[in-house]
């Protein structure tokens, strides 16, 4: 029997990464180290980074019609995903972020999500969702309130087919669109969080409260991106610490999309069934991946190519 598509829902764009070894001041300059031109986003970071680790992916989003909409779909095609449920529309622009890094891989971004505002093909997405095992929900999708709207309609729907859902909002989604995240946590089997994102929804308490708070709303499954500490998974029956992890020479180049990978590592392995601890760890593994290498997930691409 073919192995069912995990279905992934979010933002595709183009990022121009900027190696600098400093923020300028305003209307200052600085000389970039490096600069990498990629595809980005994060549902697309997360679908890509599945299915270069092996689980069949299919990816719904938006692109614009422009040279950037011919980048992304050459890379998409090349990673191997199912791109039916990806559109270009007409009169949009493809989403595009500027992203500085600075020495230690802290990032400064500026965005504009431009076709990744337009909602998803709400029609085309409930039909395939037979042929589907799990449904990942990922950044600014709930943003905009006919995006959110649509989402509510889905993931009843996946939900009745019996299929897992997970939900990573993002920082920006967890501020500004509080009430909607939380909203879809009954629908929801895993919330992968960072800890500023669960500060946002669950308030200034101790983690292990803040857990309990997202546990009593409706999601069985709290797992927390913790950076160096590694990351943990709380559930009404198991708290489990899986720390980062670490290899001698290696340095942190650049942090963007660590958290998206996580996500891949992650649902790799609970949609294969592997237990808690080893699916934190390839999480925490393949998020190193990206933050330790020279070119991100350029590199990620090559090495799976």
């Amino acid at each position: 029997m073919e192995q069912k598509s995990c279905l992934i829902m979010g933002d595709i764009n183009i990022d121009f990464a900027i190696h600098a070894k400093a923020y300028p001041p305003e209307g200052g300059e600085a000389h970039a180290q490096q600069a990498d031109f990629r595809l980005g986003g994060s549902g697309c970071l997360t679908a890509m980074g599945l299915q270069l680790s092996g689980y069949p992916t299919s990816l719904a989003g938006n692109l614009g019609q422009d040279v950037f909409a011919q980048f992304a779909w050459q890379h998409i095609q090349q990673c191997g995903m199912d791109h039916h449920l990806v559109r270009q529309l007409p009169d949009q622009q493809t989403g595009f972020f500027m992203i500085l890094v600075t020495p230690g891989g802290q990032r400064t971004m500026f965005g504009n999500r431009a076709a990744n505002a337009q909602l998803l093909p709400e029609a085309d997405i409930m039909a395939f969702l037979p042929a589907c095992s799990h449904v990942h929900l990922s950044g600014y999708i709930l943003l905009v309130e006919e995006q959110y709207r649509s989402i509510r309609l889905i993931l009843p729907k996946a939900k009745s087919l019996g299929l897992s859902v997970s939900l990573d909002p993002g920082v920006c989604t967890s501020q500004n669109a509080r009430s909607q995240v939380l909203q879809l946590l009954p629908y929801t089997n895993y919330c992968l969080l960072s800890r500023d994102e669960l500060d946002l929804l669950a308030g200034n308490l101790p983690l292990d409260q803040q857990a309990k708070t997202l546990l009593a709303l409706g999601c069985p499954n709290i797992v927390i991106k913790l950076g160096e500490q590694g990351s943990r998974w709380i559930s009404q029956d198991q708290d489990i610490l899986q720390p980062a992890v670490q290899e001698s020479g290696k340095v942190v180049r650049d942090t963007t999309g660590a958290g998206d990978c996580f996500n891949a590592g992650f649902l790799n392995s609970v949609l294969s069934g592997a237990p808690a601890q080893q699916a934190l760890q390839n999480g925490n593994g393949l998020a190193y991946r990206i933050i330790t290498s020279a070119h991100g997930v350029l590199d990620l691409m090559s090495t799976a190519s």
